[in-house]
């Protein structure tokens, strides 16, 4: 007899600049009138719903100095939708018998969200018109998913306002960078520098600048890497497509999937061979991966 049982209206979601059409009860942000608090149903249909989405693409890696070297792989990944719930102030789970995350999707998720707090606050932004979204390979069975990099999007319906790259190296060190166009929307049009502070590879310093570029359709992450002297030395393109598969298909995908998760850090490895044979400059770990 709740009155927000009959309140279920056409709406639009926005998932990475694409629009959906969902008639659903999961943007339903009210309070229940009768129980005084969230209806348990709304948050039923928004943890089914959330896993829908899943990434096939590609990385490709390209040095660009006076020595050459590249490699092209294809990626497989996951989207989350809508990670986490600003006026309840937690991550929302997931419901997958295959899949699964760690505690709150990540080892530097609890940052990531107190960057976006501090953005939404920063820009007089209504936090219940954001969704955090997540592209992050999720653990499959009992298979734990190395990820080099995910990347958590702030959405509104104007589009992207703020993404983060998380970064994870082979030490198992953690860095977020925060990437945002001053609270306008980030187009295919800009680059956005950040500063480099960590060791990611034997083959780079630990200091220098990352440049980003987002496109929405077709969905690319361009990410060039510069020196401290900003002279350009990596040039990485992640591009794929967001799609919804069931039945076999969606098991078929799962396994291409553990079969990726299972590759990455043999195909990290293999490559930092290659770079050895090919004699690249070797920067030391030393101590601690960060930049002074």
């Amino acid at each position: 007899h709740c009155p927000l049982i009959k309140n279920i209206i056409k709406t639009n979601i926005y998932l990475y600049g694409f629009r959906f059409q969902s008639e659903q009860f999961v943007l339903i942000k009210q309070k229940c009138p009768l129980q005084h608090q969230a209806h348990p149903c709304l948050y039923r249909l928004e943890q089914f719903s959330r896993l829908n989405h899943l990434f096939d693409g590609a990385v490709s890696h390209r040095r660009v100095g006076h020595k050459k070297h590249q490699f092209e792989y294809k990626y497989k990944s996951v989207i989350v939708e809508d990670v986490f719930d600003f006026n309840l102030e937690k991550f929302k789970s997931i419901k997958s018998k295959i899949l699964s995350f760690g505690n709150n999707y990540s080892d530097m998720s609890g940052k990531v969200i107190d960057s976006m707090k501090s953005f939404i606050k920063d820009k007089s932004i209504e936090a219940n018109q954001c969704k955090v979204n997540l592209l992050r390979t999720p653990n499959i069975g009992f298979i734990k998913s190395f990820n080099p990099v995910c990347f958590w999007f702030l959405e509104t319906q104007e589009g992207c306002k703020f993404f983060v790259a998380e970064v994870k190296n082979t030490f198992h060190e953690d860095q977020i960078y925060i990437i945002e166009n001053n609270g306008d929307t980030i187009s295919e049009n800009i680059w956005l520098e950040v500063e480099k502070n960590m060791y990611v590879s034997p083959f780079a310093e630990k200091s220098g600048f990352y440049k980003f570029n987002l496109s929405r359709n077709p969905f690319k992450i361009k990410i060039n890497q510069f020196n401290k002297e900003k002279k350009a030395e990596i040039v990485t393109n992640i591009r794929g497509a967001i799609i919804k598969m069931t039945g076999i298909n969606k098991l078929i995908f799962y396994f291409g999937l553990t079969l990726s998760s299972l590759l990455v850090l043999v195909r990290i490895h293999i490559q930092a061979f290659f770079l050895w044979i090919k004699k690249f400059k070797i920067f030391p770990h030393g101590d601690s991966g960060y930049a002074d």
